[in-house]
């Protein structure tokens, strides 16, 4: 049920970003559209209305009154063509359209007041529009004629238009005509749409990146929080499963020493110095057993909170295996168990915590003494494998069962036909096989023994 409804909630949110992504992207490409199309439009109008100030400039309006003067309608068109004074600026006109690179003509306009229109003037095309009326003028062109301007969109009879224009001045400063450049909204829209989308075709691909890049982040955290969210389950049930553990292993010890000692606060008077004595003896049997799970219910725990750092020096494994088996020889004697060591005493020095490989080695052997019958032998062996060492604890006792092999460094397991034990020894020693990262494994065949083996750095 948790995995069911956290991979439905993890799903939902990938899609959200998903599709938020996605109408990111499409709003910032129209925003980006409209946005660039207008700052196009801008460009372009001052560009016009730039080439329209120059231009004008260079057209004298007292030439323009003479050839209006000389040339007074459409009549006289084949000898305006020979006229020198209008062929200049006839190809004046022309040369700036080519280099400018302008659509569409540029032309001059005189306004006709009693008509309340413009009359064409000098253009820049081969066919002249002399004295042809601009019939349908926007109102805008007749109320800043005097000044200029630029023309945003307009319509007339030949189509939509972008324009600017300037007054063309006489030698008084009077404005006797204006010179118009055009730009056709078609050409316009053309030449916006292909600098427009080459700019959102890069955005778009930076969006896709980015939007990338967040998507698996996103998936990343979420699988990061559902891991988590699995770690705080497991650890809670590891938790329960401890406190049960726990309080079933100290309610025995804790019994046995609460039994007694009652026994003896009530009976003290009654009883003779033996049972006095024996009763005493397995208190504190029982208190050594509680303190043994207690010592070792904390040292897994600091292995498994990583609390334990490790303090790693130069040690003989030879000495150490020798100094521990020491240890155990009497409890195994009591068995008639035989504790054997092959270890050669030239051994090159391991780098290792000491203390943690100690209680490593104790754990070992005292495990395999548990498990082992009378007439078994326990075996501690050290070779060299390159650049580690090799420690093996191998035994001939029970061994373990396939079924259980899996389960031997799990906490409170307790193998084998006796089931006896904390079930934290084993646990305990993974925990500090593991803060040295060595490599360490378990052979076991039921009923002929166990092997365990790990190994450890040669010290350089």
């Amino acid at each position: 049920m948790f995995k069911s409804g956290s991979y439905s909630g993890n799903s939902r949110i990938l899609l959200y970003t998903f599709l938020t992504m996605i109408g990111i992207a499409i709003f910032i490409s129209f925003y980006s559209y409209y946005t660039q199309i207008a700052i196009f439009r801008e460009k372009e109008m001052f560009k016009l209305d730039c080439i329209a100030n120059a231009v004008s400039f260079k057209i004298s309006g007292d030439d323009h009154n003479e050839l209006m003067e000389k040339y007074p309608d459409r009549d006289n068109i084949d000898n305006l063509k020979t006229d020198s004074l209008y062929q200049m600026y006839h190809q004046m006109l022309a040369m700036t359209v080519e280099m400018k690179d302008i659509s569409t003509q540029m032309y001059t306009l005189t306004y006709d007041s009693l008509n309340q229109n413009f009359i064409f003037g000098i253009n820049s095309g081969q066919d002249p529009l002399w004295m042809e009326r601009y019939e349908d003028s926007p109102q805008q062109l007749k109320d800043m004629y005097k000044s200029g301007g630029v023309l945003d969109n307009y319509s007339d009879k030949n189509g939509n238009w972008i324009s600017a224009f300037h007054p063309i001045f006489n030698k008084k400063g009077e404005t006797v005509a204006i010179l118009q450049v055009d730009e056709t909204m078609e050409t316009f829209k053309t030449r916006a749409r292909e600098q427009v989308w080459s700019g959102i075709l890069i955005i778009l691909v930076i969006i896709i990146v980015v939007g990338t890049l967040m998507f698996f982040s996103v998936r990343n955290i979420l699988a990061r929080q559902e891991k988590l969210s699995k770690d705080r389950l497991a650890i809670e049930n590891m938790r329960k499963e401890l406190v049960a553990n726990v309080s079933h292993d100290l309610r025995t010890p804790l019994a046995s020493i609460h039994g007694y000692i009652e026994t003896l606060l009530m009976k003290k008077d009654s009883l003779d110095e033996e049972r006095f004595d024996k009763y005493l003896r397995t208190t504190l049997r029982s208190t050594e057993k509680l303190r043994n799970l207690v010592d070792e219910l904390f040292e897994l725990s600091k292995l498994e909170s990583r609390e334990r750092k490790l303090q790693a020096e130069s040690m003989s494994v030879a000495d150490l295996i020798h100094d521990v088996m020491n240890n155990y020889k009497i409890s195994a004697g009591e068995k008639n168990i035989d504790l054997l060591a092959d270890v050669s005493p030239d051994l090159p020095q391991v780098h290792a915590d000491i203390a943690l490989i100690d209680r490593v080695l104790q754990n070992l052997i005292g495990n395999s003494i548990k498990f082992c019958n009378e007439g078994d032998k326990i075996c501690v062996s050290a070779k060299k494998e390159g650049s580690k060492i090799r420690i093996c604890v191998e035994d001939t006792g029970e061994g373990i069962s396939k079924d259980e092999l899996p389960y031997v460094f799990d906490r409170f397991h307790r193998g084998g036909t006796k089931k006896i034990g904390s079930g934290l020894g084993l646990a305990i020693v993974k925990g500090v096989l593991d803060l040295h990262h060595s490599e360490y494994d378990v052979n076991s065949t039921e009923g002929k023994g166990t092997a365990i083996s790990f190994t450890l750095p040669i010290c350089e």
